[in-house]
């Protein structure tokens, strides 16, 4: 894998991190009391950094900020172009949440804006990769890849940040439907990965060498990366438990959540290792 590849595994992981937890406080925040609202707002205040981080590890993999501005002009016809587009429409729309707290009803259609920005960047990001010369990355696993981790690893964050802003009573309110929807994209992957495996067995010489990396070099890196998921599952489960007992559950999140992450780079470094292109002729 190339050093500058890095820098993409920074901007997909944070992007990917930053939509789903959006997404969730989102959802969370419709039914919310009005004595939390700071608490919501604090959350996103801390998205911001991490989505202007990715974009910037995005600028640079491709060496130029101009690079990007003349990847726009090329919207019609390019996933790059639209990917560009839409993670910074994510970014300016998250900012507006922000600044229109005190117009509820404008900060409502931001947010849902942003939303639908967000899960469009995703969207994508995945057809690029879907669409290249590479088996390991086309087909149904891309998306998989890129929206399960969203919504695990946004789980894991959001999560994080309520018990982070929000304290006890608001970790308790959310926590119960983080779990399941964590552990609802921790199923489909764990389903989706031996019909990958079959698929890469049938793409020709590309696809099988990648399958060899994954069984061979690469299997070790593979192992580590489902433990460190499985691993950071389990906390998110027993917090989801001890929310009935009324528990503090802030240590067992944060736990989560670092494990999480951890899986998601090393997933996302496999990623890209076992890209090997097609050689035509």
């Amino acid at each position: 894998m190339e050093s500058n590849e890095w820098a993409l595994i920074t901007f997909t992981i944070l992007i990917q991190a930053s939509v789903g937890a959006f997404v969730f406080l989102t959802w969370f925040r419709q039914s919310a009391d009005e004595k939390l609202a700071g608490n919501y707002r604090k959350a996103v205040l801390v998205l911001l950094p991490l989505v202007l981080v990715a974009m910037l590890a995005s600028l640079a993999h491709l060496g130029k900020p101009a690079y990007a501005v003349r990847a726009l002009l090329h919207l019609q016809t390019s996933w790059l172009s639209r990917e560009i587009f839409f993670t910074g429409g994510f970014l300016v729309l998250l900012a507006a949440t922000v600044l229109t707290e005190k117009s509820p009803a404008i900060r409502k259609v931001c947010e849902w804006l942003a939303v639908l920005a967000g899960l469009c960047a995703l969207f994508s990001m995945s057809t690029m990769y879907h669409m290249t010369m590479k088996p390991a990355w086309q087909g149904f696993n891309t998306y998989i890849v890129f929206f399960a981790g969203a919504a695990l690893l946004g789980a894991g964050l959001c999560a994080g940040l309520l018990a982070l802003f929000g304290g006890h009573e608001q970790v308790n309110r959310n926590l119960y439907s983080l779990t399941w929807v964590a552990g609802a994209a921790l199923v489909v992957e764990l389903i989706a990965l031996p019909f990958y495996m079959a698929a890469l067995q049938n793409a020709g010489p590309a696809g099988q060498a990648t399958l060899s990396l994954l069984s061979g070099t690469l299997g070790s890196t593979l192992i580590v990366r489902w433990a460190l998921t499985l691993v950071g599952a389990v906390p998110l489960m027993v917090a989801s438990r001890r929310v009935l007992q009324g528990k503090n559950t802030s240590a067992l999140v944060y736990s989560a959540l670092l494990f999480l992450l951890a899986g998601e780079v090393v997933g996302r470094y496999l990623f890209y290792a076992t890209g090997i292109r097609i050689m035509i002729g």
